[in-house]
């Protein structure tokens, strides 16, 4: 006989995402939904005996109703076709102290009704919490630990942990599940737990599956008895970072049959669109002064050009602007309006600037001498000064009156009303600010 596992982490229900729009955010959070849907269609459809869920299936300890409900449906379905449902929890969704909603997780309420195994306690000296279950024609042991604070520093959460001793015989397939980087596959300066590979042979199980990194792979590692361990790394299943984009989300159906072969098999999921645009200060710069920009295009014009070319209102974007420029190529950069282009044109927008490095390169008839700080809010309400309806001339007189004083005796040389209203020569305003 065959047993199907289907395996699957990071799902990331209810993520929030800072800045997001509240009805993007809505969109966004049901793409998360539709995908985990995936993984239970997909475990209905192979005629799954069991799902193994290897933390941060939620993104927090306290989930909208809205995606509770939508996890219970999901676990009755499951039930309803007859597959069990091992969980562990993940740093998004475990408690770290019993003062945290009590010490209770997500999961433990699902638990109680009977809709799945949960192994919530963390990693640590003894026995792995476990349950044993008869799927198949084959018993199998699911030993599992939660993510674990405690080896937060870096440190191995199951380095004096081992397999429990079941006094009715042996199982025919030990499995460990948990949360927590693999060596060798952790974030870099994370200073987050990380499972030994010593470790992982130790053990001794046949199949080990880590949770956390959210780009997938399996490898296989000898145990001190020989034989091989399945290491599998299911990854998250959606993308949700423009890091992650060079990984394909998805989940794994693994097979473990009665004569001790298994086999693996990826199922992709197809995520929502991201669009990268990489902008340089050369290209921003005009062809005299080095650059690529032509003549008869503002700088401006070329940041709008590139987001036209890309638009997708259903891809998420990211605009990243960098490297040296002119001065006055920077001060005539219009970054609202670059922003509001890109609102309009993708599903979510974000813009960085904050790489652009200004230069005083020495332009006829234009003055690039440093200015304070000080010096930069004053040309700059004069510019919006010129622009302003009379209402918003008041609101502009209003504010400088208020920020004023805290330049008076500081390191950059103060201003006064009198300056305010000094005619100055108008000068375009840096909005990267506001973007």
């Amino acid at each position: 006989m065959t047993v199907r596992v289907v395996v699957t982490a990071d799902n990331h229900l209810n993520r929030y995402v800072a800045r997001m729009p509240a009805a993007r955010l809505d969109e966004r959070r049901t793409r998360l939904r539709q995908a985990f849907r995936q993984v239970v269609d997909g475990a209905v459809a192979e005629r799954a005996d069991l799902v193994v869920l290897a933390g941060d299936t939620f993104d927090a300890l306290d989930p909208r109703n809205l995606e509770r409900a939508a996890f219970a449906n999901f676990l009755a379905q499951l039930r309803d076709a007859g597959i069990a449902v091992v969980a562990v929890g993940g740093n998004h969704d475990s408690p770290r102290q019993t003062t945290d909603h009590g010490g209770y997780a997500p999961f433990d309420e699902f638990a109680e009704a009977g809709l799945l195994h949960y192994l919530g306690k963390p990693g640590g000296p003894g026995e792995l919490e476990h349950v044993v279950l008869n799927l198949g024609g084959q018993r199998i042991l699911i030993a599992g630990a939660s993510w674990s604070a405690v080896g937060i520093d870096g440190g191995d959460p199951l380095a004096a942990a081992n397999l429990p001793s079941l006094v009715d015989g042996a199982p025919d397939w030990t499995v460990v599940v948990t949360h927590a980087s693999i060596e060798g596959h952790s974030f870099p300066g994370s200073f987050e737990p990380v499972v030994k590979r010593d470790t992982i042979a130790a053990l001794g199980a046949d199949v080990f599956i880590a949770g956390h990194v959210h780009h997938s792979f399996t490898t296989t590692i000898a145990t001190a008895g020989g034989r091989p361990c399945q290491v599998l790394v299911p990854g998250a299943t959606e993308w949700m970072t423009f890091g992650e984009m060079s990984g394909k989300p998805g989940f794994w159906i693994m097979e473990l049959r009665a004569d001790g072969t298994r086999s693996l098999q990826r199922k992709p999921i197809t995520p929502q669109a991201r669009v990268t645009l990489e902008v340089t200060g050369v290209e921003l710069q005009p062809v005299g002064l080095g650059g690529l920009r032509p003549d008869v295009e503002t700088p401006t014009e070329v940041l709008l050009d590139r987001i036209a070319s890309r638009e997708n209102p259903d891809a998420l974007a990211t605009m990243r602007i960098h490297g040296p420029v002119a001065r006055e190529v920077y001060e005539g950069l219009n970054l609202s309006a670059v922003h509001e282009a890109g609102v309009k044109g993708f599903f979510t927008f974000d813009l960085d600037a904050s790489g652009l490095m200004p230069e005083g390169i020495a332009v006829p008839g234009v003055s690039l001498e440093r200015r304070s700080q000080a010096e930069e809010i004053a040309a700059t309400v004069d510019t919006l000064r010129g622009q302003a309806t009379d209402t918003e001339r008041e609101f502009l007189e209003r504010a400088f009156d208020l920020i004023a004083p805290y330049f008076v005796g500081g390191s950059d040389r103060a201003f006064t009303s009198d300056q305010r209203d000094a005619t100055a020569s108008p000068r375009p305003v840096d909005e990267g600010v506001q973007a």
